[in-house]
């Protein structure tokens, strides 16, 4: 078994927002009150929210999200709950660091992928999920050109079919 497939039990999964226009404070001031978030961001891209639930049960998961999509003002979610992956539980990302969700669908298996991109020490997480795309990676930077250089390699991976990178701006750590 590799250290990949060692590491499908829990992980956090990722949820994907879209909210009404000049929501986005009154939607941030209710996702404060919620244990079990790891980090939620404003995002540049054809969504507007990024939010990562620290790892539980799938009942715990299924819940949190329930509360999430009761909120006054998200209109839409995609939640992304990880088959497999690997998180770096020592990589001290600071919360001054850019962010950027990287989604990825790949030529074949998702784990040739998944092995690359935990070569890479700005990779803060990657998943392999089920849905629109094969895997979501986060990645990690002390600045935003940081960030997009490592999204440009990563797009770039022999494997990688196409990508979409969704810039995190002002990510609030819990």
């Amino acid at each position: 078994m590799t250290q990949i497939e060692a590491q499908t039990e829990m992980h956090p999964t990722t949820i994907i927002a879209t909210i009404q226009p000049k929501s986005l404070s009154k939607v941030t001031e209710q996702l404060e009150t919620i244990e079990g978030i790891t980090y939620f961001s404003p995002l540049v891209g054809r969504f507007n929210l990024a939010i990562e639930l620290k790892a539980a049960e799938r009942e715990q998961v299924h819940e949190l999200v329930d509360k999430i999509r009761a909120i006054e003002g998200i209109t839409a979610t995609r939640t992304y709950i990880p088959r497999g992956g690997f998180a770096r539980e020592g990589r001290g990302t600071q919360a001054t660091d850019s962010l950027a969700l990287a989604m990825l669908q790949v030529k074949g298996r998702s784990e040739k992928i998944l092995q690359l991109l935990e070569q890479q020490p700005q990779v803060r997480n990657a998943f392999a999920v089920p849905g629109e795309f094969d895997i979501i990676a986060t990645i990690s930077g002390k600045n935003h050109d940081e960030v997009l250089s490592q999204v440009s390699k990563v797009a770039e991976m022999d494997g990688v079919r196409t990508s979409e990178t969704l810039l995190a701006y002002q990510p609030t750590w819990r």
